[in-house]
Formats: structure tokens, C-alpha cells, sequence
């Protein structure tokens, strides 16, 4: 199989789980022999290029987004939709794969790739992985909060205020979505729910989990590997929190669950995270709510290895999102590392937490409850131990890497073998029309 794949970030030029996810999957799709094309936008000019990395090909264009033009910018970027048609009528894909193009590649790139003829009648599917709630927010579904029928209201909402600069941003988003996605893959079940609850029940909505590879979030058994040392970190109980920091991933209540946590015990959080400005905010809150100084330490974005490293050294991970969270890869990194998850009552974590079981699940609005459940693992290790055991046991039943291939490759057949057999396109490359001409 041919698969072109969009994202509007990829790595290394990635800080977020939707271009690691992408990754991830494009690479070992690659491995299983599939001709894989990955097209993906940048920043800065002389990023732009294209290279074999990972056993397929990564295409970058130069796709620069600023600030002012944002908003317009995500619904159709020339310099993108421009390159696009190109790259898709060369390289004649038997299947598309979008994951992330609400930034640099637009999601005019939908349409400029079912204009280029990859999406006549008969074509190749185009599968969209929805990675978060952009498609109908501009935010993270931040009113949400509590139950609310999953029905956004981003006219009205304080959070998506931007949106008045294109009122009809949301309708040619649908628009574009309908006419040319043959599917939505759902990273949940929450959130396959907001997206029918949001106008796009009329597309079919298919629940793929995220998955990892366990082994490769696995650290060396019975080895130190310098991790707070580095980090000037003490004995004491450690509890992990990161990822793209934002006041959405409820870091401002886990600091309130921390002064009741640390009301049982002497322990002290960690947070990993690129944003600088969420650390300063954290230290003055921190003040704020009685959370003492050496209690805290913000660490900064990390490498795979340290990530690994990170987790090994701790003793809980907590994942507090005060929003509908679509699905969080620290709770499955904490899994494969066997370490007990505290995580949100709010969007995917209940599917992938089993309460009482491979962790637990708390309100993070609730400090004092949350707070609760950090310090009940914290003064028991062997319950933390077995919490551990048991998530890692489900991680390896539920929440692979190869289950998540299997489930794709077993989608893009389906929505391959429901297509009209009329195609018009399905001529191979001819000798003049190389693959190689896409780069």
C-alpha cells in the first residue's frame, strides 16, 4: 500500500503527541513493508527538504504561520494547498492518512488533495486521525468542564473568543471534513462522543487508541540511572506530572492536591513540560496555596531516554486534566513503566485507568480528594507495586503499538474495499513520474 500521510508537526521538529503519534505509526507501517510518504510543514526555510528517516520518506515544506494570520492560516495556507496537489498527483497514494493539519498544512490540504484526483470517484480513502477537539474548538474543549452533553459553544465561550475574527472558521472546517474524509479515527471513545455531539455524526467515526511500544517505555530493570541526582531531586516520594503544560492539564489543582498530599507524608512533584511561562506561574501559585519551594521542581521537555528515565525514578504519575482530554500518552508511559496512575474523572482516562485496579481515578476540581489517592499509593509501595503490575498488564493487552497498527491497517481495508471499483486514476507512476520525483 501507498500512504501519504499529512501532519502538521513531525520529528524532531515535534513537541506535542500528535506528531509522535504520527510518527510512530508511519514508521512501523513502513517496517511492514508499506510505501510510505510523509508530507509535513516547518517553520524555517532552510528546514524545508525532504530525507529518508525511519524507513519511509519525510517530505518538509516550508509553511510559516504568523501570529496575526493564524486563525486564517489553519483553514487554507497557500504555500501548503500550492505544494500539495503536486506531491499527491506524483506520488498517486492508495490511501491518505491526516493526522494534525490545523496549523501549517491547513485543512485545505483535505481538499487540495481530493482536487489533485486522489479523491474521485473511486479513489483511495482519506482517513483523518482527530488527535484533539480542533475541529470544532479552538481550544481544549475547556467548557467541558463537568458535564455539559459534550455541545460546544464557541460563540459564546470566553475560551474560544479568537473565533470572531472568521465566524464561519467552524462550518468550513465541517464543510471540508464532509466532502472529503472517508473517516474520522476517534483516539476514544470520549471523544468519538464530542465529535458526534458536535456535527460530525454524518462522517463515520471509528475509536483507534493510541498505543506504544512497551519495550521501548521500559526502563533497565534494577539500575539507578541518575535521574534525580541529575535533576537535584531527593529521596523522598516522587510524584510525575508533564506533557504540553497548559492550565488544562489541570497543573494548577495538582498543586492544591500536593499541600493535602503532603499533610500525610514528605513528597515532592516534578513537572516536565516546554513551557517556561507555566513554570514561573507555578512557582507563584505554589506560594500562593502553602505548596513549600522544595517541594517543586520544574525540569523542563525531556528526551525519549530521559522520559524513560524520569518515569523510572518515580513513584506516581499524575495526569489531573480539568477537560475532556481525548487521550493522554503519559498515563500509557506510566503503564509501561509500572508505575500507579492518579488521573483525571474527565475524557479518555477512565477507558484506559481501571479505578482501584491500575490506578486511580479522582476529580482534580477535588484537591483534597485527588491529594487522597497521591498519598494513599505514596505510603504503601506494595499497593503502589501491584497497581503498577496490573497496569502494565493491561497496557500489554490493551494498549500497544501493534494493536494500534493492526486496527489501522485493518480501517484503511475496509474503507479501501467500500470504495466505488470505477476508479478513474488507478494508473501506476509512469517511467517519467518516479517516485523519487516528490522530493
Amino acid at each position: 500500500m501507498r500512504l501519504l500521510v499529512l501532519s502538521d508537526t513531525y520529528p524532531p521538529a515535534n513537541l506535542g503527541g500528535a506528531g509522535e503519534v504520527a510518527a510512530l505509526v508511519s514508521e512501523r507501517l513502513a517496517a511492514l513493508g508499506h510505501e510510505v510518504l510523509v508530507v509535513t510543514g516547518v517553520a524555517r526555510r532552510q528546514d524545508a527538504g525532504h530525507e529518508r528517516h525511519g524507513g519511509l520518506t519525510v517530505r518538509r515544506l516550508w509553511t510559516p504561520v504568523p501570529s496575526a494570520l493564524r486563525l486564517h492560516l489553519s483553514l487554507l495556507h497557500p504555500l501548503s494547498v500550492l505544494q500539495m496537489g503536486r506531491i499527491a498527483r506524483a506520488f498517486r497514494p492508495d490511501a491518505v492518512h491526516a493526522h494534525n493539519v490545523h496549523e501549517r498544512l491547513s485543512f485545505a490540504s483535505l481538499g487540495v488533495v481530493g482536487a489533485s484526483g486522489v479523491r474521485r470517484q473511486g479513489g483511495p480513502p482519506l482517513l483523518l486521525t482527530a488527535h484533539d477537539y480542533l475541529l470544532f474548538c479552538l481550544t481544549k474543549f475547556l467548557c467541558a468542564s463537568g458535564d455539559v452533553g459534550y455541545r460546544a459553544t464557541p460563540a459564546a465561550c470566553r475560551h474560544c473568543r479568537h473565533i470572531r475574527r472568521v465566524p464561519a472558521r467552524n462550518m468550513i472546517v465541517h464543510r471540508l471534513v464532509q466532502r472529503n474524509v472517508s473517516a474520522i479515527a476517534c483516539i476514544s471513545r470520549a471523544q468519538r462522543t464530542a465529535l458526534a455531539a458536535n456535527g460530525f455524526a454524518g462522517v463515520p467515526l471509528e475509536v483507534v487508541h493510541n498505543g506504544i511500544d512497551p519495550a521501548a517505555c521500559t526502563p533497565p530493570a534494577g539500575q539507578d540511572n541518575g535521574f534525580r541526582a541529575r535533576y537535584n531531586l531527593d529521596r523522598r516520594p516522587l510524584v510525575l506530572f508533564g506533557g504540553r503544560i497548559s492550565g488544562a492539564k489541570g497543573g494548577d489543582q495538582l498543586l492544591r492536591a500536593m499541600v493535602h498530599a503532603r499533610r500525610r507524608l514528605d513528597c515532592q512533584l516534578a513537572i516536565l513540560g516546554d513551557r517556561q511561562a507555566y513554570f514561573a506561574h507555578a512557582r507563584r501559585l505554589a506560594a500562593e496555596v502553602g505548596l513549600d519551594t522544595d517541594a517543586l521542581h520544574p525540569i523542563g521537555w525531556l528526551s525519549q531516554t530521559e522520559l524513560v528515565e524520569a518515569f523510572a525514578a518515580a513513584d506516581v504519575c499524575a495526569t489531573p486534566s480539568v477537560y475532556p482530554d481525548p487521550f493522554n500518552l503519559m498515563t500509557l508511559r506510566a503503564m509501561a513503566c509500572r508505575k500507579p496512575v492518579v488521573g483525571t474523572c474527565y475524557g479518555a482516562t477512565p477507558e484506559i485507568v481501571v479505578d482501584g485496579v491500575t490506578g486511580f481515578i479522582a476529580d482534580p476540581w477535588q484537591p483534597e480528594q485527588f491529594g487522597e489517592r497521591l498519598a494513599e499509593l505514596l505510603l504503601d509501595p506494595g499497593l503502589a507495586r501491584r497497581i503498577g503490575e496490573a497496569g502494565r498488564a493491561r497496557l500489554e493487552q490493551e494498549f500497544t503499538l501493534e494493536k494500534q497498527i493492526s486496527a489501522y491497517v485493518s480501517l484503511f481495508d475496509r474503507l479501501r474495499d467500500a470504495r466505488p471499483k470505477d476508479r478513474t486514476d488507478a494508473t501506476e507512476p509512469t517511467p517519467d513520474q518516479p517516485h523519487a520525483a516528490i522530493g
